[in-house]
């Protein structure tokens, strides 16, 4: 009786561990709207509709709920709330029944107030989005109509998405569209906008840089208010009695983040120019306590001389320095500077993999080798890990209590904060020469108050500080590992296939992917927030109220 008592016990844990890292397609949780948030590049606006309460403009990257009498801008909605697709191509609010509609590249859906979920209809109607795609959205009687470039006019039923068939041609004049950019714009020539805009005597938006910006989407409500949208620029709001316009970017500059770092008031965020190729790039900034966005433009900064970012750091001082693959630049915030370093400063080459900071001395990890800054100086010296000075490819650099850890090609090291001794770490922990060869790359470190997590090519190695010992995690990951971040009780990994949540008392593992919120399955960067998680993918940037659920 006892032994099958046991038994039954292993394999209820074995179902357990499954689950965790099974590539089921259910999501870890049946999760509440807005427990997952996703930011992607909302600055082309395709249609906006608007409620009692809200304008919600659909864009490129989602759809933006904008409070109209308390001017507030609110979390878009995405695929991370259940969006099948977030390029928007045009939004309805039905009074009636208190719905939200979209339409995007994967055909239309649906935000059901009352449940607080998004329905997708694609299935019910497949030949809209792959013969046509949806432009505009509306209304005739007590259905919703769906204009297509084909020319059509598909009818769906307002309260469950079904596909109703044709609206007849000489039905069509009783259809009230929403505004879309399939609408005329006025002249904007008379119009003032905010600063460092400007508008031309041809009505064209021209920013500090003589870029010129088209209003594409301008609607103006019975208050005299104005909404709409100023392609690759943001979103337009105004006031018709005054004739002044503004413009609000919202989302990263790119879609595909490689680098981030966060603190209590700000998420910096890098691309490296991969699926998507805007017309401006550069470093993006979330101020987390407004919502606002700000962006620093590479081609107009020529201390920042490239957007391939391979990582970003913020230091006590509140300077941001940034890898690029040309050189080292660091930003001001004081003085709104911006100042690059490279090779002829005395790097080890002008690309930059990693950077970590411990109190004066900036840590920078390139190609070729290890470079230490001391601050207060900007004096750079070239850090040899071995006594032969070969050239060592540096992934990933930190900082913990007594030592400066380097994750190389050629295994771990290890520098002595107090007596700069080397010391050099096969794949299991164990000293070795400081000439030898290893065959194994380091390429993630996590460091908390007492632990400290290495990412190898075989799995995770773990040091503990107290009792000064390494020892192996028993996971099951069958994933290439990205990117680390951990605190006293959890380790999070970002890989090409999700991102991981470790229980690091008992290895408990849950595996996250886009059916759960992120909005790529590629996670890039993950770092942990007071409140949230945030993911750097190759689609956008997701944050995750993942405290609501750890136990």
């Amino acid at each position: 009786m006892l032994k099958r008592f046991c038994t039954v016990i292993i394999i209820t844990m074995l179902h357990i561990n499954i689950f965790a890292f099974s590539g089921s397609d259910n999501p870890v949780r049946i999760y509440q709207m807005g427990d997952w948030v996703s930011y992607k590049n909302c600055n082309y606006v395709t249609s906006l509709t608007e409620s009692d309460e809200f304008i919600y403009f659909g864009t490129g990257g989602g759809i933006v709920p904008y409070q109209r009498y308390r001017k507030l801008w609110m979390e878009p909605y995405t695929v991370s709330d259940g969006l099948s697709d977030d390029f928007i191509t045009a939004v309805y609010y039905d009074y009636s029944t208190g719905y939200l509609w979209a339409s995007h590249r994967n055909g239309i859906s649906f935000l059901n107030p009352a449940e607080e979920s998004w329905e997708n209809t694609s299935d019910k109607f497949p030949d809209i989005h792959q013969q046509s795609t949806i432009v505009r959205l509306g209304s005739v009687n007590t259905s919703v109509c769906a204009f297509v470039t084909s020319g059509q006019i598909r009818e769906i039923d307002s309260h469950f998405g079904n596909y109703l068939g044709y609206i007849e041609e000489n039905q069509t004049g009783e259809i009230i569209w929403e505004p879309s950019g399939l609408d005329p714009v006025p002249s904007v020539v008379n119009f003032s906008i905010n600063p460092p805009y400007l508008i031309d005597g041809r009505g064209i938006v021209v920013d500090p840089y003589f870029r010129e910006y088209k209003v594409n989407l301008f609607y103006k409500d019975n208050r005299l208010d104005i909404y709409g949208g100023i392609r690759d620029l943001g979103i337009l709001t105004g006031d018709y009695n005054v004739k002044i316009l503004n413009v609000q970017s919202f989302g990263p500059l790119q879609n595909y983040i490689s680098a981030m770092c966060l603190d209590d008031d700000e998420l910096f965020a890098g691309s490296f120019g991969k699926n998507d190729t805007p017309k401006r790039k550069g470093i993006s900034v979330l101020n987390l306590n407004s919502g606002k966005w700000t962006y620093f433009e590479n081609p107009f900064i020529p201390e920042l001389a490239s957007a391939n970012v391979n990582d970003i750091y913020k230091d006590d001082a509140g300077r941001v320095w940034v890898a690029t693959d040309l050189g080292l630049s660091v930003y001001n915030n004081k003085t709104n500077r911006w100042k690059r370093y490279s090779v002829h400063q005395g790097l080890n080459d002008e690309n930059i993999s990693t950077i970590a900071i411990d109190d004066t001395l900036a840590w920078i990890g390139t190609p070729i080798g290890l470079n230490k800054i001391f601050i207060p100086t900007m004096k750079i010296k070239r850090v040899y890990l071995s006594h032969d000075k070969r050239f060592m490819k540096i992934y990933k650099i930190a900082v913990s209590r007594n030592c400066v850890w380097v994750g190389t090609d050629n295994g771990l090291y290890s520098i002595d904060k107090l007596t700069h001794n080397v010391e050099h770490y096969d794949m299991n922990g164990k000293t070795v020469d400081i000439d030898a060869a290893i065959m194994n790359n380091v390429k993630g470190i996590a460091v908390s108050d007492s632990l400290v997590v290495f990412s190898q090519y075989d799995g995770l190695l773990t040091f503990n500080h107290i009792n000064n010992n390494f020892k192996r995690i028993p996971q099951y990951i069958d994933s290439h590992v990205l990117d680390m971040d951990m605190n006293r009780k959890y380790l999070w990994l970002g890989t090409d296939n999700g991102a991981y949540l470790i229980r690091l008392r008992d290895y408990y593992t849950e595996q996250y992917r886009l059916q759960d919120g992120l909005a790529g399955l590629r996670v890039n960067r993950v770092r942990i927030g007071p409140d949230f998680v945030w993911f750097g993918t190759d689609r956008g940037i997701t944050k995750y109220n993942w405290r609501k659920y750890a136990y």
